[in-house]
């Protein structure tokens, strides 16, 4: 490699280029799994009171709080501790707090991290939200309908779901490779989610709109294409788990086709 690098330096500099380009993704789709999560509510949107009011103003002011956050949380942890130190630390926040208030100060906020993972109950929620959808619209297993009597909750899709995550950590226990594979997955939906906002303007231009979409159309044009950035260069840089994300959703279009036929020719008789 070195021969090579010295005989032909623009294949050496498109190395480099090429390096750099896979840790930046790789750092974004870490910041990205840190962000994530302002989508759930969408999820849960049917038992929303005002949802035309009320989404658009929690995930403007929610994402927003939460950059905030991180940004004031990352500056005080430079602010502290030197690059070389924060890159060589496996928890640079918990190291600056030690630095600064001593190792009580330092547990206290590994506690708090640690606490902080209690939340991940509102994503079990929203996310056994999407399956109960889908099966109440009749293109799931019906089962996966069923409303707990006394909690009021989608209980079978919510089993279902830890199942499902369990199976996950036992055949992959590289916690980095699940949750690349999941913000593959989430931002590829988003930028196909994003996209339809065009389709449906000009399929159903009258419906009534709530909320307008500011910008229309630079503003989801530009979102469907820094979605898309990120996902074209992780795939390149990490295609045998982009691959089985791919896959695992190209699986789900054999089912729902199946339970699209099935619903109508339920309904077919009817008709």
């Amino acid at each position: 490699m070195p021969q090579i690098a010295t005989s032909r330096p623009e294949l050496s500099r498109e190395l480099g280029a090429s390096h750099a380009a896979a840790v930046v993704v790789g750092a974004l789709v870490a910041a990205l799994w840190a962000y994530d999560g302002w989508n759930d509510l969408n999820m849960v949107a049917g038992e929303v009171k005002r949802p035309e009011r009320n989404i658009p103003i929690a995930l403007i002011a929610g994402v927003a709080e939460v950059g905030v956050l991180y940004v004031l949380m990352n500056a005080a942890v430079q602010y502290v501790l030197p690059a070389s130190a924060i890159a060589a630390s496996p928890r640079p926040a918990s190291d600056a707090v030690a630095l600064v208030m001593g190792r009580l100060g330092a547990g206290i906020v590994s506690a708090g991290m640690v606490l902080s993972m209690v939340t991940l109950n509102g994503t079990i929620m929203s996310g056994a939200r999407v399956p109960f959808a889908v099966a109440c619209d009749g293109y799931f297993f019906r089962a996966l309908a069923q409303v707990h009597p006394r909690f009021h909750t989608p209980s079978v899709a919510i089993m279902v779901q830890a199942a499902l995550s369990i199976v996950l950590l036992l055949l992959e226990a590289n916690f980095r490779q699940l949750f690349s594979l999941a913000i593959f997955a989430e931002w590829l939906f988003y930028m196909i989610a994003g996209s339809t906002i065009f389709v449906f303007r000009r399929r159903e231009p009258h419906a009534a709109r709530p909320h307008r979409m500011w910008g229309y159309p630079v503003v989801p044009a530009v979102f469907v294409t820094v979605a898309a950035a990120p996902l074209c260069c992780t795939f390149k840089n990490d295609w045998p788990n982009s691959g089985y994300g791919v896959l695992v959703i190209l699986a789900g279009i054999p089912v729902f086709s199946y339970f699209a036929r099935m619903r109508w020719r339920s309904v077919e008789p009817n008709t």
